[in-house]
């Protein structure tokens, strides 16, 4: 029988040692790059303008942009510091595991009956926001008015859109005072009956249903400086 002599053995031994960690070290590798990738922080508003938002829908434009792991801690202190600072003048709710902040208006407080102009107590229950969007990267703006199913499908589309633009109008006013900067992204939805928060078989149900939403998300300074612990 054949045998290996003690210095074959060896040499043999540690060739397959080191093959062995040479077919194992591309693993690791490949591993940590994919690691090292999924950590990677990017702007998660490169690319991204206010007339790309304008053609995304609506419930992609809430959920958008996700916030980096390593941002979410910082987001969420802000967005909870916002909701607290609001919640005394307006009805406000946490969304998205607290990312982002939904303010509430009864449109019956805003518009007269079947009207579509702001009424002067309607821009006086608005005016609270302004402040909070004095720095256009701090939030993304996502405007939303609904109806009840009273009326026609043309009625009611074009009661939200016309309500809506109304608004949309009163912040484009503020933009030309001075008291909210014009690259603030703001993207107005007119949703119509086609998200009721209640059956629409009362009378309080269907006020519950006419409404306008405001939704504060985090925009990209609020990101970059929660990922980088900039905030204060």
């Amino acid at each position: 029988m054949k045998t290996l002599s003690t210095s074959n053995f060896a040499a043999r031994f540690l060739t397959a040692v080191a093959l062995v960690a040479l077919l194992a070290w591309p693993m690791d590798a490949e591993a940590q790059f994919f690691k090292k990738k999924e950590n990677r922080y990017t702007d998660p508003y490169k690319g991204f303008t206010e007339e790309a938002y304008m053609d995304m829908d609506f419930l992609p434009n809430i959920s958008t942009p996700e916030v980096h792991k390593k941002a979410k801690s910082g987001v969420k202190k802000t967005i909870r510091a916002l909701a607290e600072q609001l919640k005394n003048k307006v009805t406000v709710d946490l969304l998205r595991d607290d990312e982002v902040v939904l303010v509430t208006f009864p449109t019956d407080d805003l518009f007269l009956p079947n009207d579509t102009m702001l009424t002067t107590e309607g821009t006086a229950l608005l005016a609270p926001l302004l402040p909070h969007m004095k720095n256009p990267m701090m939030y993304k703006i996502v405007l939303a008015v609904h109806t009840d199913d009273t009326g026609s499908e043309l009625y009611r589309d074009e009661l939200s859109t016309s309500r809506l633009n109304s608004v949309y109008d009163w912040f484009m006013l503020a933009v030309e005072s001075g008291q909210i900067q014009e690259n603030l992204i703001i993207i107005p939805f007119a949703m119509s009956s086609t998200m009721p928060l209640a059956d629409n078989n009362t009378r309080d149900n269907r006020a519950l249903n006419r409404r306008l939403e405001v939704y504060f998300i985090p925009g990209p300074q609020l990101i970059d400086e929660a990922y980088k612990g900039q905030l204060k």
